[in-house]
């Protein structure tokens, strides 16, 4: 039975606001929607999102039915008939959504409808894997999404209203809603924190009776009722308060909105444990550039002796939001890529790259352009012929191990200019625009190549302008808020002309786009810096870090293939193809202290010299002052959250004590029960004072005067015949409380002293603490 349920012969007085079945219902409703509504960020829309919303609405219905039809069957089988009944609600919902033809009825499972949930669980799970945010919305992954919201909602009603424990259903939610944000880390969503805070008032706010408990309440109880039944059961639980509901809900969105911006977390994702870098085939690339302490990425042999662009992965499509990256077909690694074919009279340069990942994770390797085969990798790994990278089918880029064959297409300047950029043979999605783009990005396109006679030209062109008038900076994005690849982001980056490598390569590609050349966008590394190390036949080891990393634009030649550019501005060695076929910069030199530029390329290889500037290179920009220590500001971020449950208790024991010192025994003998379930000694409802005050006496050491103050003043105040509005005895109960609270705390260990602190059990629902501390 509920602990506020006539500990002492009969029921508090209970105000209309408590909640009922359909409060319930709404309240865990309210939960799902903060849990799942991030999954948007990293799931395409589509029927995902109806699947979830019918699962988990049928599990929250029928929780509410249940509870309705059990108001009054006895606690033993009201209690558990709710998560059964919505365990079954959920399953025939999941088979009308999944496979309802193999369904008894078109609505009852049968063990076909389990094989196919298995099934596409079992596929879900190879396409996360596999997949990049946003996944496409497959049948697998809306039943997947479906069946955990289905589960999440039968978990959050359990803690939330039947155990009433509200601090853990907070937990739950936040954790929930947080780990997509964590995955792809678009930064703080303020309108999620904004529903997570109104969540976690609302669930410490409303109180629930458990299934099978409904009594009669007057219709007219009050405040004043309220305060006699307190003064007649002094031990019964309080109603929850507002304010430790506001204040708790206040100080965790205000720590969330601090710290969630701070964390050393990206689309390329820090590990924080391990300090690598998760690699990630999108362009959120801003966090991990902006990083104070970069780690070292890999190191790599290469036998020209002179260190490639590494590639990850693609992105062609564009929406006007976002780049999404390609998905490629795939075959087994040990199939290999196929051969590189070249035109008659272009010459193709052979060479091998032996590279070890250090600091890195995820599912791509990194590989130069093009390559033909790659061998000595652990695990299982898919070749994408497409685009010639490397994506796991069940393995993890870290601690990898592996050589690169590759081809290098080198035309001369004559055979580049004598291609064509008109997309004649590729694909329409290469040259898409958005219906709705700024008219700046193809009016500047259009000025910029002026009468250029050929491609390849316009492309030049394109490629000097940005060099020439643009600023490198990592910051002007931030502050200026166009931080992203969105066609407004890409119209006030022209305006502004200060960014960094994903603001360059996406302009560069839309302009390009807007004159009907096909591109597409490439996410990797920049090569890497010489060391003083050297393999075993001499080589140089050149080690790549994780702010190197990188994105440039392609553009598709007819005959040559992909043709990469560089129009970040102060980063490399732009794109200039020469007579002799090296197609490298004739007057391209590289920055003081760089790496030396390579000197071949081709059409489908970065055909570039390439050289890393120095940190302190002419339009690098400073990180602000808060992100120069990214840990530090993690730790004390968690913290602070961590501490947000002492600080409540806190102000309850300070207001208590101001209470009590105005001659309040209620709120001192409520604060004496607090500590007691604090520091786990039993604190039964069942107990009357003057047996709680000998038991404490008699097995803890208090000292029997200042007991007996307490006891006599709360049996005053309980049972003395006086009005129920009249004010406390003017007996100040400061003194004996703090020295029976001294005196408990010594007579524990410092680990619970510690625990009492920083985790007070206090502050959890009653339901747990009648089974904890009685």
């Amino acid at each position: 039975m509920s602990a506020d349920l006539g500990a002492y012969g009969g029921p508090l007085p209970q105000r209309r606001t408590d909640g009922g079945p359909v409060a319930a219902a709404l309240l865990t409703a309210l939960g799902l929607v903060v849990a799942v509504w991030p999954l948007s960020a990293v799931i395409q829309p589509g029927a995902w999102g109806a699947g979830a919303m019918a699962t988990a609405g049928t599990v929250v219905v029928a929780g509410a039915l249940v509870r309705f039809l059990a108001r009054r069957a006895p606690v033993w089988l009201a209690i558990p008939a709710v998560p059964v009944v919505q365990l079954g609600a959920g399953a025939i919902a999941l088979t009308v959504f999944t496979a309802r033809q193999a369904g008894r009825g078109w609505v009852l499972p049968t063990p076909e409808v389990w094989h196919a949930i298995d099934a596409f669980f079992t596929a879900a799970l190879g396409e996360i894997r596999g997949g990049v945010a946003p996944l496409v919305p497959s049948p697998a992954i809306a039943v997947s999404v479906a069946a955990a919201a289905g589960l999440i909602a039968v978990v959050l009603d359990l803690v939330l209203v039947t155990l009433r424990t509200p601090l853990i259903a907070a937990v739950l939610v936040t954790a929930l809603g947080a780990a997509p944000g964590i995955v792809v880390h678009q930064g703080a969503n303020p309108v999620w924190f904004i529903g997570l805070a109104l969540a976690i008032l609302f669930f410490l706010h409303v109180r629930f009776a458990p299934p099978g408990s409904e009594r009669p309440a007057p219709a007219t109880a009050t405040r004043d009722d309220e305060a006699a039944a307190r003064r007649e059961h002094p031990d019964a639980p309080l109603r929850t308060r507002r304010l430790p509901a506001v204040v708790l809900g206040f100080l965790a969105v205000l720590a969330a909105l601090i710290v969630s911006p701070l964390l050393p977390l990206s689309a390329s994702g820090l590990n924080i444990g391990g300090g690598s870098t998760t690699l990630s085939a999108t362009l959120d690339l801003g966090q991990d550039l902006r990083r104070p302490s970069p780690v070292t990425a890999l190191t790599l042999i290469t036998q020209d002796g002179t260190p490639p662009y590494l590639r990850i992965a693609t992105l062609t499509r564009f929406d006007g939001s976002a780049w999404q990256p390609d998905r490629p077909t795939t075959v087994p690694l040990s199939q290999g890529f196929g051969d590189v074919a070249a035109p008659e009279g272009v010459a193709v340069h052979k060479t091998k790259t032996t590279i070890r990942t250090a600091g890195i994770s995820g599912s791509w390797l990194p590989v130069p352009y093009q390559a033909m085969a790659v061998r000595g990798e652990n695990g299982s790994w898919n070749a994408a012929a497409d685009n010639r990278t490397v994506i796991a089918a069940n393995a993890d880029a870290a601690d990898q191990n592996y050589s690169i064959d590759t081809a290098v297409l080198q035309p001369t300047l004559d055979q580049i200019r004598a291609s064509t950029s008109s997309g004649a043979d590729a694909p329409a999605e290469l040259r898409a625009l958005p219906a709705e783009m700024p008219a700046v990005i193809a009016d500047s396109a259009r000025q910029v190549v002026g009468d250029a006679t050929t491609d390849y030209d316009r492309l030049i062109a394109l490629q000097t302008w940005f060099r020439a008038g643009f600023r490198y900076s990592l910051q002007t994005p931030v502050d200026d808020g166009f931080d992203g690849t969105n066609v407004d982001a890409v119209a006030r980056f022209l305006a502004v002309r200060e960014g960094y490598c994903v603001h360059f390569a996406g302009a560069f590609a839309l302009m390009a786009r807007s004159l009907g050349m096909p591109t597409r966008i490439v996410v990797g590394y920049l090569p890497g810096t010489a060391t003083d190390r050297r393999s075993d036949d001499g080589k140089v080891v050149y080690e790549v870090s994780s702010d190197q990393l990188h994105s440039w634009p392609e553009v598709y030649f007819t005959d040559i293939g992909w043709v990469p550019f560089e129009p970040t501005a102060t980063r490399g060695i732009p794109t200039a193809f020469t007579e002799d076929s090296t197609g490298a910069g004739a007057g391209a030199a590289p920055s003081a202290g760089a790496t030396p530029a390579p000197t071949s390329t081709g059409a489908a290889k970065d055909p570039k010299n390439l050289d890393v500037p120095n940190a302190g290179a002419t339009g690098a920009s400073t990180p602000a002052a808060l992100q120069a220590m990214p840990v530090v500001w993690t730790i004390l971020g968690v913290l602070a959250v961590l501490l947000i449950p002492a600080l409540i208790r806190r102000l309850q024991t300070a207001r208590r004590r101001a209470a009590a010192g105005r001659g309040d025994a209620v709120a001192a003998w409520t604060e004496l029960r607090a500590t007691l379930q604090d520091l786990g000694l039993p604190a039964s409802p069942a107990e009357s004072p003057r047996a709680r005050g000998e038991r404490l006496v008699r097995e803890r050491g208090v000292d029997p005067a200042d007991m007996d103050a307490l006891v006599r003043a709360i049996e005053r105040a309980s049972y003395a015949r006086q009005a129920a509005d009249s004010p406390p005895d003017d007996v100040d109960l400061r003194p004996p409380l703090d020295a029976i609270r001294a005196r408990l705390r010594a007579h524990v260990s410092r680990r619970d002293r510690i625990a009492a602190a920083l985790t007070p059990r206090s502050l959890l629902g009653s339901r747990l603490l009648a089974t904890s501390t009685s």
